[in-house]
């Protein structure tokens, strides 16, 4: 049985959510049972009782954004539920904007797979992100303990610097999930394989939190490389790494100013993704290419 909770004040749009989601998933021959919830007290009641595949929510009840402020608390309670956030009023990157500041922890940081997370418009076609739902779902229920044992050891490695032994974690999950995207993420991120080509197509796509965090762990990435080729070590902070090269002169004028500005970047990118544009990507790639040609 597929268990879906739809959060939404307005019966009708509850009702073609309903049909919707039927539409979507006839093909998969599922059961599917239907709860509804007309305002966020009650999501969040029959949240306490019940265990649900997905919930679909609408940003807007009595008032703008009560949906997106119930979502830190659902999003600590329950870290396992698939969440599909439905707009009539906003546009994907606004909404991203605002869901940041407690979701920019589940992304490249070993927790992503424990839920599916995604953001339409009440117009668009959810065909495709209820069956990408439904099939996330169902893997979670088939391998979600084993897997996110694995991300949790993986993420403990990656803290004490083991990337070897992290990428080693990565890949056995690649094997329990084929397919299974955010380890992909992480393993060309540990690699150093991240392309100024990958990061584009994030953005694109409308995955902006996804596309910065990526620049923004890479930039890091590169710059302690850069550091350990020139002093044998690396330093939990950026600054600190540059404070060091500077005091041991194993850095010139030119990479000192290089190495500031890719800080810059880094911190933005992180903290501010939704300021990333190509022109900056660009830039990123080629202070990086520069830098690197002058070890």
């Amino acid at each position: 049985m597929f268990k879906v909770l739809i959060a939404d004040d307005n019966f009708e749009d509850r009702d073609l959510l309903k049909m919707e989601v039927q539409q979507a998933l006839q093909t998969e021959q599922t059961d599917i049972k239907f709860y509804e919830a007309a305002s966020i007290n009650k999501t969040m009641e029959l949240l306490v009782d019940n265990t649900f595949d997905l919930l679909t929510l609408d940003i807007e009840f009595d008032r703008l954004n009560e949906g997106i402020d119930a979502l830190p608390e659902i999003f600590e309670k329950y870290p396992t539920l698939n969440i599909i956030i439905i707009s009539g009023r906003l546009n994907k990157n606004e909404i991203t904007n605002q869901l940041f500041r407690f979701t920019k922890d589940n992304v490249l940081k070993s927790k992503r797979w424990v839920r599916h997370f995604d953001v339409l418009d009440k117009k668009d076609n959810k065909k495709d992100a209820l069956q990408r739902a439904y099939a996330f779902a169902f893997k979670q229920k088939e391998a979600a303990g084993k897997v996110r044992d694995m991300f949790i050891l993986a993420e403990s490695l990656l803290e004490k610097n083991d990337v070897d032994k992290c990428i080693e974690v990565y890949k056995k999950i690649q094997d329990v999930a084929p397919g299974e995207l955010e380890s992909q993420e992480n393993i060309k991120l540990l690699d150093g394989t991240v392309s100024r080509e990958q990061v584009i197509k994030y953005m694109r796509s409308g995955d902006n939190i996804v596309a910065s965090l990526l620049l923004g762990h890479y930039i890091e990435k590169q710059l302690k490389t850069f550091t350990r080729r020139q002093i044998g070590r690396a330093h939990a902070t950026l600054s600190e790494s540059l404070k060091e090269l500077t005091g041991r002169n194993r850095i010139s004028p030119i990479n000192k100013e290089l190495f500031s500005k890719l800080i810059r970047m880094r911190n933005k990118a992180i903290h501010k993704p939704l300021a990333i544009s190509d022109d900056i990507i660009d830039t990123v790639f080629n202070d990086l290419k520069l830098l690197q040609s002058k070890y």
